[in-house]
């Protein structure tokens, strides 16, 4: 179980991590530095036990329990957005109030005042 300090930003790290299986991909996608995302990274290596993604050749391939966690992390992420996110409510407009400033000189006033107030309260 995670300590009461781990950030919760390191789940969408991960996730970005386990599907690039790329430092550089998973920057891209979580809009970082490749050198921010290559901290969280090591963080994430810290707060798991698990190398997750380790050097062959040119490139990472995931450990065993990276695989594992690869199933379940973008449901998890998907969750806690959701749980995280504020509930919107339906949009009504007609519960908006509008008020409108119209700023003129008296002429225009004197002209069209009337028929924008009657515009104004038929709509």
């Amino acid at each position: 179980m995670p300590s009461p300090e781990t950030d919760l930003n390191l789940l969408a790290a991960l996730d970005a991590l386990l599907a690039e299986e790329s430092v550089t991909g998973a920057a891209k996608r979580l809009h970082l530095s490749v050198s921010a995302t290559s901290r969280l990274l090591t963080q994430l290596r810290s707060v798991t036990g698990d190398p997750l993604l380790v050097r062959a050749g040119r490139g990472l391939v995931p450990t065993p329990h990276a695989v594992a966690l690869r199933a379940e992390v973008p449901d998890l992420v998907r969750d806690l957005r959701r749980v995280l996110s504020p509930e919107s409510a339906p949009f009504d407009p007609a519960s908006l109030k509008r008020t409108f400033v119209i700023r003129a000189n008296d002429g225009f006033v004197d002209l069209f005042a009337a028929a924008l107030i009657e515009a104004a309260e038929v709509a």
